[in-house]
């Protein structure tokens, strides 16, 4: 799975196809499982392209998968803030920004781990 990709499946450089809807919802369910630190970081990458990416020309009319992709995304909230405070804090933080429509608990939260991660750095 590490080495997997959905590049030419779900979307093709940065342009979503509608698959990338349901897909996006499955990557939120893996990521409330427990799985190896490699298989997370890569659900979180693709978690990524499928939240960033855009709509390929033949899907707009059906719709838009990237603002479904977010919406989908939103289900994992929860999930992406742990791991927003534990070693994966950048991928999960360009995640969160996205997609959490609450600006002032992602402001809040974000604050407070700057603020631990300048103070760890002080420390060393």
């Amino acid at each position: 799975m590490a080495a997997a990709s959905l590049e030419g499946h779900v979307y093709v450089q940065s342009l979503l196809f509608e698959v990338a809807v349901p897909v996006t919802s499955m990557i939120v369910a893996a990521l409330g499982e427990g799985t190896s630190v490699a298989v997370r970081v890569r659900l979180l990458d693709e978690l990524i392209s499928c939240i960033g990416g855009e709509s390929h020309w033949t899907e707009v009319e059906a719709g838009a998968p990237e603002i479904d992709c977010q919406i989908a995304a939103r289900e994992g909230i929860r999930t992406l803030y742990q791991d927003y405070a534990t070693g994966r804090a950048s991928m999960a933080r360009i995640i969160l920004d996205a997609v959490d429509p609450d600006r002032e608990r992602f402001e809040y939260f974000d604050a407070k781990l700057i603020d631990r991660v300048r103070k760890r750095a002080k420390r060393r």
